[in-house]
């Protein structure tokens, strides 16, 4: 379900962030800061079907000036690779701003926000921002023991959420359920290979010798099959019951289906090749 980074040390390489790109193909955003002031820019992936072209090209060019100009300032920099689960418009690209002093990005699915119009994360970032202004200059709300439980009761213990204000300062809930590799935090290993992720849980390596359905625009994978099974699942948005992807969404709307996880994950074990 994505991939956020903090990205407050070494610049990361073409590499990694083509493999972010590609294993999280929905488009990316970056949230910096210039001249004082904090800045957010998305980048819709209208690349073709497993490929990294102009679309990637102009988010690497931007983020070679980006972090050469944040490191002068000693200043990190947030990404984020989405894969859309609810509010599927580029408008819901990350990152998203509470304020004007501070943004977010979001690894995860946070229950009970979102519809098939409106990301979850979207909403949660509206509810932030509803926090009165004289919090939100800065981090120091999240020192406020009741904004911070509240914050949590919402994401759980598997949400990732890094937070950034135009000072620089960052903080990263569930920090514990990504890594740090020197001074740069990443939610997931998608950086690293070409895998897409259930939650915490790598499913699997992108195959790119695929035939495109013509009624299914997302990636198939090793059986070149976009069901996973017959098997239904009751789908909230649709409010029907039908068939899932290797993404554990719904081949209707797209909706990220939690019920269908475990077995997604079992049959793509089954099926040889499909897990890394």
């Amino acid at each position: 379900m994505c991939i956020a980074i903090l990205n407050n040390g070494v610049k990361l390489s073409k590499q990694e962030l083509e493999n972010c790109w590609l294993s999280n193909d929905d488009g990316a955003g970056m949230l910096f800061i210039e001249n004082e002031k904090l800045v957010v820019c998305k980048y819709p992936n209208e690349d073709p079907y497993g490929k990294a072209g102009k679309s990637f090209d102009e988010f690497y060019t931007d983020y070679l000036e980006v972090y050469e100009n944040s490191s002068k300032a000693n200043k990190p920099v947030v990404l984020h690779f989405r894969i859309a689960t609810h509010g599927f418009s580029d408008a819901y690209l990350h990152p998203f701003l509470v304020s004007d002093n501070v943004g977010l990005v979001h690894n995860g699915i946070i229950s009970g926000y979102g519809t098939k119009d409106i990301s979850d994360t979207a909403e949660f970032a509206q509810e932030i921002g509803t926090l009165p202004a004289s919090m939100l200059k800065d981090l120091s709300f999240l020192d406020v023991e009741f904004v911070f439980n509240s914050i949590y009761n919402i994401i759980g213990d598997h949400n990732k959420v890094v937070f950034m204000d135009k000072n620089g300062d960052f903080e990263i809930l569930n920090e514990d359920k990504g890594h740090w590799v020197g001074n740069n935090w990443f939610s997931n290993d998608s950086y690293k290979s070409l895998v897409k992720y259930h939650g915490n849980v790598a499913k699997g390596t992108a195959f790119y010798d695929y035939e495109v359905d013509e009624d299914y625009d997302k990636y198939t994978w090793a059986t070149n099959k976009p069901y996973t099974t017959d098997k239904k699942y009751e789908c909230d948005l649709c409010e029907e019951e039908t068939m899932v992807d290797w993404d554990s969404c719904c081949v209707e709307c797209g909706s990220y289906i939690i019920s269908a996880e475990s077995d997604v994950v079992e049959k793509a074990i089954q099926e040889e090749g499909t897990f890394i």
